[in-house]
């Protein structure tokens, strides 16, 4: 099966690039290893911009947001310091709370109206390689697909960073996650993300966010270097905190886990892995580039994906897919987010691990207005 580019991840990365490349008129194989989109474990948090990413890329995408109803707008954050004081924060912008699930299949159900996208869902990637004429991805049930370039949205562990990159996971660059949904608990501020910083997992956190029907997504994040040292079990840790924690077992006395918890990684932007090379670009958590303080990972997968597409477009208009010229997607990439993603890692590093400071930055956000702007920008 012959295509003009070949994109691995039907997530929001390749989802975002997929609309790109459909509008360009260029023939476009979406292969995805679930049957259905928006299998991810996160908080289920869109950030503000996003839409606007979107919606420019195609106004069908805004339509179907608007009328959209399993979401909530969120435009405030409670954050709880390990000394149990807290401290609201309060946007001009709106983002939102929506399962991915659901967000992702609205974007999957625009995105296969492009006349040339075509999408392989259920189709598990197991080898990908690339010469100096064509990129071959291969699949468990025997496929074979070939194009000029191949787009890896794949996730953590990604293939198409492993087979064409040699990209290896660092622990020292991740967390580890996991989220669970509950219906019923308690005491939930409207339009109101909470995080909550737990003395003994920071720089990890506890979190609550608001979801449609009474439900809420709950999770925790934490360094998979920590997990490793002291042998959390992140499923049995997140019941303890909604069990034991004062402040918090009291909310959930009366709640009900739906489903079961998972778990999954997040690959950081605190570092910089090979995104790129002949005849192929990396995008999301493929590329690492979730947001090193808070986690969240939607957005600048979106991002990314915008940029791969557009890079994708020039390879073809100047018929040049070499390592050289790819690094156009990388100089536009790292130009929106290093220096952002850089910073993050290093507030986290040094005022995100003590909960000494994090309990003066609370107190001082509620007395002086500089100091609460700040704090805003890091959790914006």
């Amino acid at each position: 099966m012959s295509y003009d580019v070949i994109i691995c991840g039907a997530g929001p990365a390749g989802l975002t690039a997929s609309l790109v490349l459909g509008t360009a008129g260029l023939k476009v194989a979406l292969i995805d290893k679930e049957s259905s989109p928006g299998n991810k474990v996160c908080g289920d948090a869109i950030a503000a911009y996003v839409p606007k990413v979107l919606g420019g890329i195609s106004p069908e995408f805004t339509s179907a947001l608007e009328i959209c109803e399993q979401k909530i707008e969120v435009n405030k954050c409670l954050i709880v310091a390990p000394s149990g004081k807290f401290l609201d924060l309060k946007y001009s912008l709106s983002g939102f709370i929506c399962r991915r699930s659901v967000f992702d299949r609205l974007l999957f159900d625009i995105v296969i109206k492009q006349p040339g996208v075509t999408a392989f869902p259920g189709t598990k990637v197991t080898g990908i390689k690339a010469d100096k004429k064509k990129v071959t991805v291969i699949t468990k049930d025997g496929g074979i697909f070939t194009g000029a370039l191949v787009i890896g949205c794949d996730g953590a562990g990604s293939i198409t960073g492993r087979n064409l990159a040699g990209n290896k996971t660092d622990l020292r660059h991740c967390s580890a996650a996991v989220r669970a949904y509950y219906i019923g608990v308690k005491d939930t501020p409207a339009s109101t993300f909470e995080l909550h910083f737990l003395k003994d997992l920071l720089p990890g956190y506890f979190w609550i966010f608001p979801l449609p029907d009474g439900h809420s997504n709950v999770g925790l994040g934490v360094p998979s270097e920590m997990i490793a040292k002291k042998k959390i079990n992140l499923v049995k840790r997140l019941a303890l905190i909604t069990e034991s924690e004062p402040g918090i077992k009291e909310r959930f006395n009366a709640a009900e886990l739906t489903g079961l918890p998972e778990t999954g990684l997040l690959p950081l932007g605190s570092r910089k892995i090979i995104v790129s090379g002949d005849r192929f670009m990396l995008c999301g958590d493929a590329a690492s580039l979730t947001d090193p303080a808070t986690g969240e990972g939607v957005g600048h997968a979106i991002l990314s994906g915008r940029y791969a597409a557009w890079q994708a477009i020039r390879c073809f208009e100047k018929n040049d897919f070499s390592a050289g010229f790819m690094k156009g997607y990388d100089k536009e990439l790292y130009a929106k987010l290093w220096r952002h993603n850089r910073r993050r890692f290093l507030i986290r590093k040094t005022v995100i691990t003590k909960s000494c400071l994090l309990n003066l930055a609370v107190t001082l956000g509620n007395n002086n207005k500089s100091v609460l702007e700040t704090i805003k920008k890091v959790i914006e």
